[in-house]
């Protein structure tokens, strides 16, 4: 079996990126499989090879490297029915893409003699043919048995990602600050654009006018960091404008407003990390945000 083989077990969104990624760097599909053949069928189609099936044990039989891309739940239940199989797993490496789950989701094959891993990139994959660019260079978190983590980073290396391991136990509370960091980021600007709605503009316009905002908060962030990115009221103590704020936060939801509050202190803690506000406006902003309403 060529050690540039593999196999894809839940070809949806991830799956499919990831086997088109990894035949566009040389390797070789081998099963490809989904709940239908249908689907199975597209997914092959988009990946550029391999054999479309609905079972899970014939698709993973030829590949030496087994992706399982299901959902969470699934995961378990099909590494155990997998180990059931007559397949030898023995020098195997089956990883799957769970962001929240450690490698021993995968403890039923390991016991079969598999190289067990975790390999979770951190990126949304919305739309597999817009997220090919981005998955190549995105950090991928990998964790599990030596050997298939050994596997896993040449292989991540050789998509011009980045591999980064993270320990087994940390690996929830890896997939919980990501979904701080994206998810909820989604959440809170869909908030925000609903807000704008107060100045006639749909959520379309809305992203046109203020997205380009975030994007460049964002990469100040990621260049100097949250306490030199702030700015903003908070972060020069301008008491005069978030007065003017509470007003207007007056026509907003009772829970946008609350976020606003946690969030504006938050920027408080900053800003005095900062030294951009003194301690004593410190509490004078506090006070003053405490009683938003």
């Amino acid at each position: 079996m060529s050690d540039r083989t593999f196999s894809i077990i839940g070809a949806g969104r991830l799956g499919r990126t990831l086997g088109r990624i990894l035949v566009e760097q040389g390797y070789e599909p081998m099963g490809v499989t989904s709940r239908t053949l249908r689907t199975a069928r597209q997914a092959v189609a988009f990946i550029g090879g391999g054999e479309p099936g609905t079972s899970n044990a014939r698709g993973a039989a030829r590949g030496n490297l087994v992706l399982i891309t299901t959902p969470d739940g699934a995961i378990a239940p099909l590494a155990r029915d997998l180990a059931a199989s007559r397949l030898t797993w023995s020098r195997r490496v089956v990883a799957h893409t769970s962001g929240a789950l450690s490698s021993t989701a995968l403890e039923a094959l390991a016991r079969q003699g598999a190289r067990t891993a975790s390999i979770h990139p951190l990126a949304s994959v919305a739309d597999p043919r817009t997220s090919l660019a981005a998955l190549k260079g995105s950090p991928f978190a990998i964790e599990g048995d030596p050997a298939a983590v050994s596997v896993l980073r040449k292989l991540v290396l050789g998509l011009g990602g980045v591999p980064v391991t993270i320990p087994r136990q940390a690996k929830v509370l890896y997939h919980l600050v990501a979904c701080l960091l994206s998810n909820d980021l989604v959440a809170l600007l869909s908030l925000g654009l609903d807000a704008a709605r107060g100045l006639g503009l749909s959520r379309r316009d809305a992203a046109r006018l203020y997205v380009p905002l975030v994007r460049g908060t964002v990469e100040n962030v990621a260049r100097l960091g949250p306490v030199k990115a702030l700015t903003g009221p908070v972060s020069r103590g301008d008491v005069t404008t978030l007065r003017l704020h509470g007003e207007a936060l007056r026509t907003l939801p009772p829970d946008l407003r609350r976020l606003h509050r946690i969030l504006a202190l938050r920027s408080t803690a900053l800003a005095l990390e900062a030294r951009t506000i003194t301690p004593e406006t410190a509490v004078q902003l506090a006070r003053l945000l405490s009683a938003l309403p």
